[in-house]
């Protein structure tokens, strides 16, 4: 049986920019102070003819076309089954392409080893059946897995305000803007 491909789902209406997803990934994955696989970034929009500040977490978009994947001379890079990007550091020779390729900014050469590091959105805890650190570590609940096909169907958007979606075609996956009676959790897989 063909496994499910997973994404992270966001809900940007209701993040409050805390960074607690970006901290719980480089303290899980013990990163040097500076890397972080997953970041947060504030954008300003005007709504209501009010000037207001809204977040976008992010990290490696685990693309359906990853171009990582295609530009990398060591073949360092895999897509599982379930549609996750895993890099392999042991085959990575540090020549940055990947980094330099990615749209996403979700792949970093800094450290001590110069070697390709991104988001593998927790596999080793995922094939427990855990939740990756950045999403257990969420005080408001909006970031979450989901499967692909099962958020397309129930009409999740494919962009938000500093996102957009390209050829490589992200998985990540939004909350469409708010909209009463939608309740979040309906959209939850179990893994």
């Amino acid at each position: 049986m063909k496994k499910l491909r997973k994404s992270f789902l966001f809900d940007q209406d209701f993040c409050i920019g805390c960074k607690a997803c970006e901290v719980a990934c480089q303290t899980y994955h013990k990163q040097e102070p500076e890397i972080n696989w997953r970041k947060v970034d504030e954008y300003e929009v005007t709504e209501n003819n009010k000037l207001k500040s809204v977040f976008l977490t992010h990290s490696c978009n685990h693309c359906e076309n990853p171009i990582c994947a295609e530009v990398c001379p060591a073949e360092a890079y895999t897509v599982r089954e379930d549609g996750i990007v895993e890099l392999d550091r042991d085959k990575c020779i540090g020549c940055g392409y990947c980094a330099q390729n990615c749209e996403y900014d979700a792949i970093t050469m800094v450290g001590k080893e110069s070697k390709a590091q991104k988001c593998n959105m927790c596999t080793e805890r995922l094939d427990i059946g855990e939740l990756p650190a950045c999403v257990r570590a969420c005080p408001m609940a909006v970031l979450s897995i989901i499967e692909t096909d099962l958020a397309d169907r129930a009409g999740m958007e494919k962009e938000v305000v500093g996102f957009e979606a390209n050829s490589y075609v992200p998985s990540t996956r939004f909350y469409p803007k708010f909209v009463t009676g939608m309740k979040r959790k309906e959209f939850s897989i179990k893994i």
